[in-house]
């Protein structure tokens, strides 16, 4: 009997995890808790793969059902912990957030203070990709910033017509998703965060894996969504952005503190036990089932909310910084980039030069550019095309206007 206590003792946890990736996201801060604590004397099976445990210190102990001798090797001889924080008293009377009940759950503790956000690590490669995704987009669009937008959730369903319908009311209706995106994109650049494309949709679509969008939001200036795992990956990299809610609750699945939430005005919603065996689940989805349903009034109100909020957060939109003609300033950081061989006080460049410049004075980094070279976007396939393109000096340029000859002569003869 003692040898069996003893071995008991020293079995090893094997946590086992289900579930999507905005669930994956949020249990990754009490793992990590869990780490500090104990080492890495446990192990992580998440049966719906590793993604988001790829470059962090969970990594290594992590493995999805597919592993070869998974049950042989890691499960057999050690104990099983399920976790399903659905399950836990604090989230389904609405008194923990998932991420505190898989600490409860995890660490066996209700003192939530010392955890860290989920740590999602990107590869150059996926960071490199999301940085072209923005280029291409401010490209498309021309406005200055970039907000995703997540429209629908995992249960969205869509139907013939272009309909799209959420069972769980966790999801925006087609025409609320067009209406909101259309006037936001008057202001701002606009990627849809969705599976479903649709024909006539102008914000720019793409097609990615979640690590991908993960990337993608991290670059962006700013997220809306609904209840699904883009709020958690904007939170993990600390995005300002608004969270429209249906029949889920905010204290639940998402971060009062953080985001600007909106949930349609004096409904009264009903906790949805999920997870349960289906105890009354089909019941309060039946009540929920117009959480999401706004009037036209209660649409445009949402709309000033957002875009209110966008606007404290990231400030007003306006067009991306491109250069035309004439009078293009570039900093300190561009001259020596583009121009390597220009020291100061060395003759200008002359008309017709094989970069495409007019002159290059160095006092005040002027830069006046050929008078056949078409501004960005119109692609006149000069010269200069590409490097006036080049999203790495687009932040580096200031326009100022075109100044008459006259005004010239007076300014160099310093005449007012």
């Amino acid at each position: 009997m003692k040898d069996k206590i003893n071995n008991a003792n020293s079995r090893k946890k094997v946590f086992l995890i289900s579930g999507g990736a905005g669930r994956i996201i949020c249990a990754l801060p009490a793992f990590a808790k869990y780490l500090k604590v104990h080492g890495d004397n446990f192990y992580i099976v998440s049966q719906s793969g590793i993604e988001f445990f790829l470059g962090t210190e969970l990594q290594d102990i992590t493995f999805d059902p597919a592993h070869k001798g998974l049950f042989k090797n890691i499960i057999k001889d050690n104990t099983i912990v399920n976790l399903e924080p659905y399950q836990e008293h604090g989230y389904y009377n609405q008194e923990s957030s998932l991420t505190e009940s898989f600490d409860k759950l995890i660490n066996g503790t209700n003192d939530h203070g010392d955890l860290e956000k989920a740590k999602i690590v990107l590869s150059k490669t996926e960071e490199i990709t999301a940085q072209d995704v923005i280029a291409e987009v401010i490209k498309q669009q021309g406005k200055e910033k970039t907000i995703v937008i997540q429209p629908f959730g995992r249960n969205s369903k869509q139907h013939k017509g272009g309909h799209v319908v959420d069972s769980t009311s966790r999801s925006l209706s087609t025409d609320d998703y067009f209406y909101i995106s259309e006037r936001i994109r008057k202001y701002y650049n606009v990627i849809s965060m969705t599976e479903i494309k649709f024909d006539n949709d102008d914000n720019m679509y793409v097609d990615c894996n979640l690590r991908q969008w993960a990337a993608i939001i991290d670059a962006a200036d700013y997220f809306v969504g609904v209840d699904s795992c883009g709020q958690h990956m904007a939170y993990a990299f600390d995005k300002p952005g608004s969270v429209i809610l249906g029949s889920t609750f905010a204290e639940n699945i998402s971060y009062p503190k953080h985001f600007n939430i909106i949930e349609k005005e004096n409904y009264v919603k009903e906790y949805s036990p999920i997870r349960l065996e289906g105890v009354d689940s089909e019941l309060a989805d039946r009540k929920n089932d117009t959480a999401l349903d706004f009037t036209k009034g209660e649409i445009e109100d949402l709309k000033n909310k957002i875009l209110k909020d966008i606007e404290n957060k990231i400030g007003a939109g306006g067009k991306a910084k491109k250069a035309v003609i004439n009078d293009t300033y570039f900093d300190d950081e561009i001259i020596p980039k583009y121009f390597p061989d220009r020291k100061k006080g060395a003759p200008k460049a002359h008309r017709g030069s094989k970069k495409g410049f007019n002159q290059l004075i160095d006092d005040d980094k002027t830069i006046d550019v050929d008078e056949s070279i078409a501004p960005i976007g119109l692609g006149s396939g000069g010269p200069a095309t590409n490097l006036i393109s080049d999203p790495d000096i687009l932040g580096h340029i200031k326009t100022q206007k075109k100044k008459k000859s006259i005004d010239k002569v007076l300014e160099k003869n310093n005449i007012k």
